[in-house]
């Protein structure tokens, strides 16, 4: 199960790459970094792409070479089974999408102007299970009256969602058992760094009304979060003109959400439907 779960992540990136994402999928990366928490990645033409970086996995060094580097190259890379390797791929596709965004006349992905509950469908009385304490995030579904429970990795965002009174899902079987029963999952979008674990927790939620995943990591053509089991992905637009904030930031320690709040950039959330190409 382990690596052929990583060669799905590789195929769904990959079957971006080759299909709507095809006219930017061959441009070569000029710059790509991983800082203490994202990875920065930049293709020619000046669109560019960010990605978490997930500590909570062992991380081996990344030996291949960037030079003349494709984001297709970066995909099949991703199957190997190694979290930097992937978050590389993920944001160079990430920045691929940027650029599709931006010269497709009608991309089909809209700005959220709606609360992500809203879009969501969320209910009074919904069981709803996070994957990934993003206290924003859980705040605004638990404000509808819903029952929001977290399965966190990260042992102070777990501290941090008990102290705001969130019930935490300790062992793996726990969750996946409030995932069986659960109306709606929403996955942080640098789950997908760990396709093993996002894919069994996808698939214990099968019979929930939407599976999302939502935030910078998943800034990703739809049909990539409509391959790991995705109905709904949320993302960011990061416009090429905001790129040398992005990278500055991120060589700094942060991430695009830090990038908005002390360096006042404008970043553009967007959600899509997740269908299969």
């Amino acid at each position: 199960m382990q690596q052929s779960a990583w060669r799905r992540l590789s195929r769904a990136l990959l079957e971006a790459l080759d299909g709507p994402l095809r006219r930017w999928a061959g441009l070569h990366l000029v710059d790509a970094f991983a800082g203490r928490s994202h990875a920065y990645v930049e293709l020619e033409g000046g669109w560019c792409g960010v990605s978490l970086i997930p500590h909570w996995l062992p991380l081996e060094p990344f030996d291949e070479r960037l030079e003349d580097a494709t984001p297709r190259m970066l995909a099949r890379l991703a199957g190997r089974g190694e979290p930097l390797a992937a978050a590389l791929a993920v944001a160079a596709v990430n920045a691929v999408t940027n650029a599709w965004i931006e010269c497709t006349t009608e991309p089909p992905v809209e700005v959220q102007r709606r609360s992500l509950s809203e879009i969501l469908g969320v209910r009074r009385g919904d069981r709803v299970v996070l994957l990934g304490y993003m206290a924003g995030v859980a705040d605004e579904l638990r404000s509808t009256g819903a029952e929001v429970l977290v399965a966190e990795l990260d042992p102070a965002l777990r501290e941090e969602a008990r102290r705001a009174g969130y019930p935490v899902l300790e062992a793996r079987e726990e969750a996946l058992e409030a995932l069986r029963s659960a109306d709606i999952a929403v996955a942080s979008g640098s789950a997908v760094l760990d396709p093993p674990l996002l894919l069994e927790e996808f698939e214990a939620a099968r019979a929930a009304r939407e599976r999302a995943l939502v935030g910078h990591t998943s800034s990703f053509h739809p049909v990539v979060g409509a391959r790991l089991g995705a109905t709904l992905v949320a993302g960011t637009y990061i416009d090429r003109s905001i790129c040398r904030e992005i990278r500055w930031t991120v060589a700094a320690g942060g991430g695009p959400h830090r990038a908005e709040t002390r360096r006042r950039v404008r970043l553009v959330k967007w959600v899509a439907r997740a269908k299969k190409s």
